[in-house]
């Protein structure tokens, strides 16, 4: 058996870039994802999950290279931003029934009344399910 040569060491910069271009991607992807239709919008969670432990990663990287502020700010706006997406995943996962009722009656509406007349049932049918999961 042959043996396959070490790998060299990871340099800091270059799993910087390559870390940072992974979470820009995750992030893109998880703004993409949110617009899509309901079973796809599903996905931006996943991907939301990748970007904050991306982004986690990213900030433990600056706080070892002394740039306390950047590894802050990555956290300050960036944990929430993420956070948010998981949780508007995890809401349409929750209500995944009455939501998708919803987009459909809204796909098939034309005029701004029958939009209107969707959003109206959507509501109804949002809080006749929550109602009927709770058991009110």
């Amino acid at each position: 058996m042959s043996e396959q040569p070490p790998r060299p060491p990871d340099r800091p910069l270059e799993r910087h870039r390559r870390l940072l271009a992974a979470l820009t991607v995750a992030m893109l992807a998880s703004w993409l994802l949110m617009m899509a239709p309901l079973p796809f919008a599903l996905g931006s969670g996943l991907t939301g999950l990748a970007a904050l432990v991306l982004l986690v990663l990213l900030s433990i990287e600056a706080f070892r290279r002394r740039r306390i502020g950047l590894g802050v700010l990555g956290l300050v706006v960036g944990v929430p931003a993420t956070l948010l997406i998981i949780a508007g995943a995890a809401i349409s996962a929750l209500f995944y029934q009455p939501l998708a009722e919803l987009e459909a009656c809204r796909a098939e509406a034309i005029t701004e009344q029958a939009r209107a007349a969707c959003t109206a049932e959507g509501q109804d049918a949002m809080i006749s399910w929550v109602s009927s999961v709770v058991g009110g």
